[in-house]
This record gives C-alpha cells, sequence and structure tokens, in this order.
C-alpha cells in the first residue's frame, strides 16, 4: 500500500506530506480545492507523463515521492530484474524540473519511465473519469478482457512470438517471388550485359598496363636516345675494362700493404656490376621499337575502354565484379521456381502455426468472456442494475490463404464489443448507444471489481467513479469500493456522502490564500470532523441541524 507521500510545489500545492491507512482512504473536498492534483501526483509516481507546466509558478522544479509497502511478488519479482535492491518497501521519487526535464528514482536507483510504468503495473492502479469513457470505446476492450486471466496473457505471448516467425517468412516468400519477377523481366536485359562484358574481355590492372605502355611508345625517341647516349658514355671507351686494370694494379699493393685489399674488392665488385650494366643496357636499347601499329592499338583499347566505364558507371574491377554477379543472378532464375515453392511451404507452415495459436486464444477468450459475464450479473446487481443483462460479443476474423496476414491483428483474429441491457428481455446493444453516465461508472467499476482480483496489486485509486449516481445507488456503489479495500488499499476521491462515511480514515483537502498566493492543505479528519464534512457535502448551502444528523446517521 502507499503509506506516504509527499508533494512539493504542484501547481497549488506548494508541500503536502500525508501518511495513508491501510483500507478505504477518502478524500474529499470543494471543487478546485486540488483532490485532483493528489491523484495527479500519484500518476507521476506510477509512471504517468511528465508535463514541466504542473511546476509550482515561481518555482524551477516539483517533487514527488511516496513510500509503498508491503511489496506483493510481482513487484519484488521485477525489481529483481532492474536489479534495484529492496526488502519489503519501495520508495519512488519523481522530480520534474523546468530545465532538466523528468527524473526517476526508485530505492535511490535511477530508471527510466519506461521501466516505473512496468513495475508500478503490478503494484497499482488509478481509474479515472477518462477511464470509464474507455467503455464506449471499442479499441480498448480486449485488453479489459485479456487482463482477467494470466492465461490469457500467457496464450497472447505465444501467438505475438508465432505471428512475428510467420511475418518474418511470409516476407521472405514475398521479397524472394518480388525478386523472381524482377529477375524473369530482366533476363534478357541481364543476358545482353553479360555478352556486352565479355565480349570486351576485360583483365583487372588492364588499365595500368595500358597507360604504362603508351607512355613508352608515346615517349619512344626520348627513350632510345636516352638509353643510347648513357651505354655510348659509359661503355665507348671500354670503362669496365678500366676498372678491371685498376684493380689488377692494386693487388700488388696489396701484397705488400692490406689496407688496399678493399679498395681491390670494391673495383672488382664496380667492374662486375658495370660488366653487368652494360649487357642489360645492350639488351634493352636493342629491345627498344617502335610499333606505330601497337600504339594505335593500344590508343584504340584505352578508348573502348574509357566508353565501357561512362556506359556502366562503374571501374573495369567493378563491371568484372558485376559480370560475376550477373552470373549468379541468371544461375539464380534457373532454379526460382524451386526456391519460391520451398518459402511457400515455409511461410504456410508459419501462417497454420500462427493461425492456430489465434485460435486458441481465441477460444480462451470465449471461455473468459463466459466466465465474466457471468460474474458481471451478480456484480451489477449489487450496483443496483438488476435488471441488466452484460455481454461480451466476439467477432472473429478468419483468413482467407496463408497471405492474408491483416486477419492475423496483432493482437489476434478477434474483435470485441461491449453489449448492455437494463431491462429484462431487450436484446443487449453496445455499451455507446445504451448506456448513460451513471450506468457507465457502475458497469466499470464492476468490472475493476473483477480484475483486480486477478491482479493482486497493492493499491487502487478512484478518481471520482462515482459520478452520474446518488441515492440508494451510491450507497452500493460505497459499499462495492468498500469490499474492495478488504482486499487492497483504496484511496477515493468522492463528492459522495455514502461513499465518504464508509472511509476508514477521511482526508479533507481545501484551499487557502498565504501571503498573497493560494495553497492547497490537507488534514486527516477526526469524528466530529467528519460530521461537518458529510453535513457540507449533503446540505446544498449553509451546514444545517438535519444535515448533521444524516452525517452522523450515515457514519452509524
Amino acid at each position: 500500500m502507499l503509506k506516504q507521500l509527499n508533494v512539493k510545489n504542484i501547481a497549488i500545492i506548494e508541500n503536502i506530506e500525508v501518511a495513508f491507512d491501510k483500507g478505504m482512504n477518502v478524500l474529499t473536498g470543494e471543487t478546485g480545492a486540488g483532490k485532483s492534483l493528489l491523484i495527479d501526483a500519484i500518476g507521476l509516481l506510477l509512471g504517468d507523463r511528465a508535463d514541466t507546466d504542473v511546476v509550482r509558478s515561481g518555482e524551477s522544479e516539483a517533487e514527488v515521492s511516496g513510500i509503498f509497502a508491503p511489496l506483493n511478488e510481482a513487484v519484488k519479482e521485477y525489481l529483481d530484474t532492474l536489479e534495484v535492491p529492496h526488502e519489503d518497501e519501495l520508495i519512488i521519487r519523481r522530480r520534474i524540473s523546468i530545465k532538466r526535464g523528468s527524473t526517476v528514482k526508485v530505492n535511490d536507483v535511477p530508471l527510466t519511465v519506461q521501466s516505473l510504468r512496468r513495475l508500478t503495473d503490478r503494484l497499482a492502479d488509478i481509474h479515472t473519469q477518462h477511464d470509464t469513457k474507455r467503455l464506449i470505446n471499442p479499441e480498448t476492450y480486449l485488453s479489459l478482457l485479456d487482463h482477467y486471466d494470466e492465461a490469457i496473457a500467457d496464450a497472447l505471448a505465444d501467438y505475438r512470438n508465432r505471428r512475428a516467425q510467420y511475418l518474418k517468412a511470409l516476407h521472405a516468400y514475398r521479397e524472394l517471388a518480388r525478386k523472381r519477377q524482377e529477375t524473369m523481366e530482366n533476363l534478357d536485359f541481364l543476358r545482353h550485359q553479360a555478352e556486352d562484358i565479355d565480349s570486351h574481355n576485360l583483365e583487372a590492372g588492364e588499365e595500368e598496363t595500358i597507360e604504362q605502355r603508351l607512355k613508352t611508345l608515346r615517349n619512344f625517341d626520348t627513350i632510345f636516345h636516352a638509353v643510347k647516349g648513357a651505354y655510348e658514355a659509359a661503355f665507348e671507351h671500354e670503362a669496365p675494362e678500366q676498372v678491371f686494370e685498376a684493380a689488377r694494379s692494386l693487388e700488388e699493393a696489396e701484397r705488400h700493404d692490406e689496407n688496399f685489399s678493399s679498395f681491390r674488392e670494391r673495383l672488382e665488385s664496380a667492374y662486375f656490376e658495370l660488366d653487368d650494366i652494360r649487357t642489360a643496357l645492350y639488351e634493352q636499347l636493342n629491345a627498344l621499337d617502335f610499333d606505330p601499329d601497337e600504339l594505335e592499338r593500344l590508343e584504340t583499347r584505352k578508348h573502348t575502354l574509357e566508353t565501357l566505364k561512362r556506359k556502366y558507371g562503374m571501374s573495369i574491377e567493378a563491371l568484372i565484379a558485376r559480370r560475376s554477379e550477373i552470373e549468379e543472378e541468371l544461375a539464380a532464375a534457373s532454379d526460382y521456381d524451386e526456391r519460391l515453392e520451398e518459402a511457400k511451404t515455409q511461410a504456410t507452415h508459419a501462417f497454420e502455426e500462427a493461425y492456430e495459436a489465434a485460435q486458441a486464444l481465441s477460444d480462451l477468450r470465449r471461455r473468459t468472456a463466459e466466465r465474466i459475464e457471468d460474474a458481471m450479473e451478480q456484480e451489477l446487481s449489487d450496483l443496483e442494475l438488476k435488471e441488466a443483462s452484460f455481454t461480451i460479443a466476439l467477432e472473429r476474423r478468419e483468413p482467407e490463404h496463408f497471405e492474408d496476414s491483416h486477419a492475423l491483428g496483432e493482437s489476434g483474429l478477434d474483435r470485441v464489443d461491449f453489449r448492455l441491457t437494463t431491462n429484462r428481455g431487450e436484446t443487449p446493444k453496445p455499451l455507446k448507444h445504451v448506456a448513460s453516465g451513471g450506468e457507465l461508472s457502475r458497469i466499470m467499476l464492476a468490472l475493476k471489481t473483477l480484475l483486480i482480483r486477478q491482479e493482486a496489486l497493492n493499491l487502487m485509486v478512484f478518481d471520482e467513479i462515482d459520478t452520474g449516481v446518488s441515492g440508494y445507488v451510491a450507497s452500493q456503489v460505497a459499499k462495492k469500493m468498500k469490499g474492495i479495500s478488504e482486499d487492497m488499499q483504496v484511496l477515493a476521491i468522492t463528492h459522495l456522502p455514502q461513499v465518504a462515511a464508509l472511509a476508514d480514515t477521511h482526508y479533507r483537502i481545501h484551499k487557502r490564500a498565504f501571503e498573497g498566493r493560494t495553497q492547497a492543505r490537507l488534514e486527516t479528519l477526526d469524528e466530529e470532523g467528519r460530521v461537518h464534512e458529510l453535513a457540507a457535502m449533503i446540505s446544498s448551502e449553509e451546514i444545517t441541524e438535519s444535515a448533521l444528523k444524516s452525517a452522523r446517521e450515515l457514519l452509524k
């Protein structure tokens, strides 16, 4: 349960600290006093969206903190997955800064708002008038139905897993079919491309080889005369032989002085090197040959390659790689039918598994719907809708073939509608056509009563769920809320004295002017305070003796 709530700088709330008790806690007060602000503050603790507009004027940040204890097992298990230390107490702190946005800490461990929301889904539930309006929105009915039985959650998870596998297999089949169609349409084009590329006998590195050879041919005269000049200058006067003779001359000096040995060896090495150069250079000189036909052929080849590159918009190496890809695509085209049939078989099998899971989910929902209908009859009777008949109409969409993925929706095959008649013998009709505001409140309270028994929550918050009822019906609504408080802590905002009279603890919120600013204040009422508050709720204007008497009778 929520043991303590601290609210700072939320709109007209400057600082409120309140300790709540177990059982049924009721908040009353005039309109605009700040009751809904407290509920909004609790909503922030439970993961509602934080807007900086809630920060009190003139302040830079607001803060809400709450202490929850004891904790149910579902909360403890989720805290363990979040690696948040705990014993049997949970401290949630939410800070909203105008400059830095919203931060969350749970037992001093920072969490995301998403993780907070998943945590508090196991902890508490807030019912507002907006939730009652969900009863006339069929889009929300499946979630209400699915929350009734944990087995549905498991079946839904299994279905969604199989549906994801089916959608993956279906996508693979459709993608392969698309590629097959494109390939078939492009076969002639691919073959033409392959023939065109093959006709040019492309080789990797060919451009570099051609460019180097062209450079030589274009500068043949310069190269020839330079090589010839070098050869004549170096070898015409028998330079190698003279170096050799110099080495031989040093042999005589070496016999008398070993210091000349290194000079002799270096001259010999120079001789052999020069002799090798002479031979090689002579061969190069004789090999130099200018062939105008070769120059023309290479120029033509270079132009052809440049044209090919511009045509395809890629390099020669890329064209060679593209030729390999075309070969693979042409080869793949030959076995597309077999591959497509295999992909279709896999998609069909995945569809059948997903459809089977969807049918199991639908059957479970139908059985659960019947249980809810039976239970709702008693709940509605308790709330003075004794002649009411509440039915859950499930319509199953049947897929036409394995590619009919639209029938297998995110939540399964089912469409659901809640229907009601409050008069015996009449045909139930959709809620949005037949239910009044007071009836919707009672129907939602009945549904909440059924749902929370399944969820084992710690806290249930009702924000004016009793809107639209009065008199004896209000007393029955109050008793239903009191019954819920026997299983969990209830915190209720109400304008009905019948509801407030059944509170285990009664709080009154009011506002006052202090130093030129409006402030909300909260007080716990004693017995006499409750009498006066109930009398004020009963009286239309001033508190009368009869109103005080009625208040005391209600409290009895």
